[in-house]
């Protein structure tokens, strides 16, 4: 009975809230509008009302995915400022109408955003829902829901979750086990156990990067095994938690991985020790000889260091390449037509010469791929290739098509690097921010990219040939999260 009661009042609330008021009409006129200022104050308008019919406006402007007329942005730029006001929806009956979409919509990518947003949210009343998404026919949904019930910690999850910890895709199966390993200390013997044995690097990672949230005592000796791991993901995540557990043992790993085979692996772990002990130095035999000398009587500081990086002698566009398997990620979008001052000549010539004279001094042992992207992502090779004679030709050849490209999508550039294991370094180039793509301002471009980087630790280093202020955050973001550099050229 109590049941029904709670029903018929949640009913009578949603007919009574939908009787669109005249601020959401404005509202919706407003999101409907050219400029992202118009639909900021649209949007806005939603979140003050922080009820059902301002979440439904939002969602609408969510789902659309074409131009509404030639003069308006790319979908892409009203949906990321209606998920920032998404985010921040406190009222109950308007979170359950994300809720509610989550259930019935048809767009996919939609609905796995809604899963995000129950997450967000907080709230166990929303398990169930997100339990029920778990057997959505769409990666996406399966991947945002398993993830959210880990966030709430929703236990009667556990069956569905568990039959998805055997899943083939690699952000389903890591999600499932995290999410279960999160839900009670029951599951944690199993998550320990993928840590090692799941037979994607990328989930190993993953996991292992949950560490610092679920394995307590166990995390110091954890990271120490991965640092054995023969993918260079699980070592590269160890170091970084490492470098920030203030005990003599991850100093032991931290002066271990400086010999580590990858050379990103190798300086990360170079930088956590120089953090994380205050010491300078660079040389190997040198840190090795010190910490056995002082290892016993180490007292650390009570403030992290500065790390004392070395000077490369390879930089591109003034950022050090001290990678051997790195990506160049090259803006082919009309923009690139532009000058760029500081070099007196063209932005597309100034980022072919910059690439020429990187990949005339990088050593013939390095792997390297070359992407261009405008709306579309076209790369050199498939897989990234060793930088032979003949390679460094060919991808020159290849990097100096025309920039005829009407806008540029960052974001697909992106998940086109990640997709490559091999790749543990990405230098993007950009005349400013994304033009068009599923997530185009930063606030969704690096949540997402975060999300990613759990899996695959690439780091982005960012490169903007603008004098806009805004563009060069845009770019500015991007690199931070991913722990990369940034450099503007104007």
């Amino acid at each position: 009975m109590l049941r029904l009661v709670v029903l018929s009042s949640l009913l009578c609330t949603l007919v009574a809230q939908n009787k669109v008021s005249p601020e959401i009409a404005r509202a919706r006129e407003l999101l409907g509008e050219r400029t992202e200022q118009q639909v900021s104050e649209g949007a806005d308008i939603c979140l003050r009302a922080n009820d059902v019919p301002g979440v439904e406006a939002l969602l609408e402007a969510m789902e659309q995915t074409e131009r509404r007329t030639h003069l308006h942005l790319a979908p892409g730029h009203y949906r990321d400022i209606c998920w920032d006001r998404l985010e921040r929806i406190t009222d109950l009956y308007a979170r359950r109408r994300v809720e509610h979409e989550l259930k019935t919509g048809r767009d996919p990518m939609v609905r796995g955003w809604c899963a995000e947003l129950l997450g967000i949210y907080g709230k166990q009343d929303f398990g169930g829902t997100l339990q029920k998404a778990l057997a959505a026919r769409h990666d996406h949904v399966v991947r945002h829901a398993a993830r959210a019930l880990g966030l709430l910690k929703f236990a009667p999850a556990t069956a569905t979750l568990q039959g998805l910890t055997r899943d083939k895709n690699d952000y389903v199966r890591g999600n499932a086990i995290e999410a279960l390993a999160r839900i009670g200390p029951e599951h944690l013997a199993a998550y320990k156990t993928a840590i090692v044995e799941d037979k994607s690097g990328g989930v190993r990672c993953a996991l292992l990067g949950a560490g610092p949230e679920l394995l307590d005592d166990a995390l110091e000796a954890t990271c120490q095994q991965a640092l054995q791991d023969q993918d260079w993901r699980p070592r590269m995540q160890a170091v970084q938690i490492l470098g920030k557990t203030k005990t003599k043992g991850a100093v032991d790993g931290l002066v271990k991985a400086l010999r580590d085979g990858r050379p990103v692996v190798a300086a990360r772990a170079l930088q956590e020790a120089q953090q994380l002990t205050g010491q300078p130095m660079q040389q190997v035999d040198m840190w090795e000889k010190w910490w056995a000398d002082n290892r016993a009587t180490f007292a650390f500081p009570e403030q992290r260091g500065v790390a004392n990086r070395a000077g490369g002698t390879v930089v591109y566009n003034g950022v050090p390449v001290d990678s051997d398997h790195v990506a160049f990620l090259l803006d082919k979008s009309v923009m690139m037509k532009a000058q760029l001052s500081s070099k007196g000549m063209s932005k597309e010539a100034a980022s072919h010469a910059e690439l020429e004279q990187v990949l005339q001094r990088l050593d013939a042992k390095v792997t390297c791929n070359v992407f261009l992207y405008d709306t579309a992502v076209r790369a050199f090779e498939k897989k990234s290739v060793k930088l032979t004679d003949k390679a460094r030709k060919q991808a020159l050849q290849f990097a100096a098509a025309e920039c005829d490209g009407k806008e540029k999508d960052i974001w697909q550039a992106l998940e086109a690097v990640v997709a490559d294991p091999t790749l543990d370094t990405a230098y993007l180039l950009s005349s400013g921010e994304p033009d068009t793509g599923l997530y185009v301002h930063w606030n969704r471009v690096t949540r997402h990219l975060a999300d990613l980087n759990r899996f695959h630790m690439v780091t982005v280093h960012t490169v903007a040939y603008t004098d806009n202020d805004w563009f060069r955050d845009q770019l500015q973001k991007i690199a931070e999260v991913t722990g990369g550099n940034f450099r503007q050229l104007k």
